[in-house]
């Protein structure tokens, strides 16, 4: 009925199938040892030679868009300023011209 198993046999295997098996897995595991490592230089490389220099430029490019935005701003303020300083001018000027206005009104009386 079942199977009687030699003594030579684990589980149903004998010792060469256990050392195949073993062999199998041995190698398996040695594969994904070496993939792992293989990936990780890989990874290394690619971030020192590729991201890296893309990394640089970005920072040179975040710090020229803080220069150009504090540029930017100043100027953005000098125009404010401008504006302010030409709208006083302007009720200068035409104060000016009321007091002309009125001092031409009354010398032809």
């Amino acid at each position: 009925m079942f199977p009687v198993a030699s003594v030579h046999e684990f589980l149903g295997y004998s010792p060469e199938d256990w050392v195949a098996i073993f062999t199998i897995i041995v190698m398996i595991a040695g594969g994904f040892q070496w993939v792992r490592k293989s990936s990780k230089k890989t990874i290394d490389n690619i971030e020192h030679n590729i991201l890296g220099p893309i990394y640089d430029e970005l920072s040179k490019l975040n710090h020229n868009m803080q220069v150009s935005n504090e540029q930017y701003e100043r100027a953005q303020k000098r125009l404010e300023d401008g504006d302010k300083k030409f709208i006083r001018h302007d009720e200068q000027l035409k104060d000016h011209e009321r007091r002309i206005t009125t001092l031409e009104r009354g010398n032809h009386k």
